[in-house]
């Protein structure tokens, strides 16, 4: 705000990312643009709405605002979306103002180290229980939630000798 930001965009996946950026540019007065993954888009709508609320305007992406997105259409006009092409539609519209910046929300070390709370507490709760998990299963979108609940039981293979097996949500079999 004080270097004259006036709008920052930026891409969120099940939309934790977006609500958090969305609350905080509330609180300073800066525009948000969130491109949110379409699936999610589609899938919770009250993620959208509390981006909202708080004043973002949040796209499904891919979108037609965008050449990347547009790019992505015509490909494929059904087309869930990715992080990734969230990210290229968010860069892409920064780069087209000087008073935008773009926020990265995930796939960062610094979101993947504030994600490992969820492990460390997961891992408390494990303890308080008086058991721990043989299996730890996550999702895996940008990586920060995997992360966040992997990593702190990673630890312990690593240190202790513990033998976690970790797997992302996507590996799973699901049998009727």
């Amino acid at each position: 705000m004080k270097e004259g930001v006036k709008r920052i965009t930026t891409e969120t996946g099940a939309g934790q990312w977006g609500s958090a950026l969305s609350f905080a540019c509330n609180l300073f007065d800066i525009e948000c643009e969130v491109y949110m993954v379409k699936l999610s888009f589609e899938h919770k709508p009250y993620r959208k709405i509390m981006m909202n609320t708080w004043g973002a305007k949040v796209i499904p992406s891919p979108s037609n605002q965008t050449e990347a997105g547009r790019k992505i259409l015509a490909q494929d006009p059904n087309s869930p979306g990715s992080l990734g092409i969230a990210i290229s539609e968010a860069v892409e519209m920064a780069a087209q103002r000087e008073d935008t910046k773009y926020a990265l929300g995930s796939v960062l070390n610094h979101v993947l180290l504030h994600q490992t709370i969820i492990g460390l507490e997961a891992m408390k709760q494990m303890e308080k229980a008086g058991d721990m998990p043989d299996v730890i299963i996550a999702p895996f979108g940008g990586g920060s939630n995997f992360a966040g609940i992997t990593f702190p039981f990673l630890r312990l293979n690593l240190e202790e000798g513990k033998k976690f097996a970790v797997l992302p949500a996507s590996q799973l079999l699901v049998l009727n």
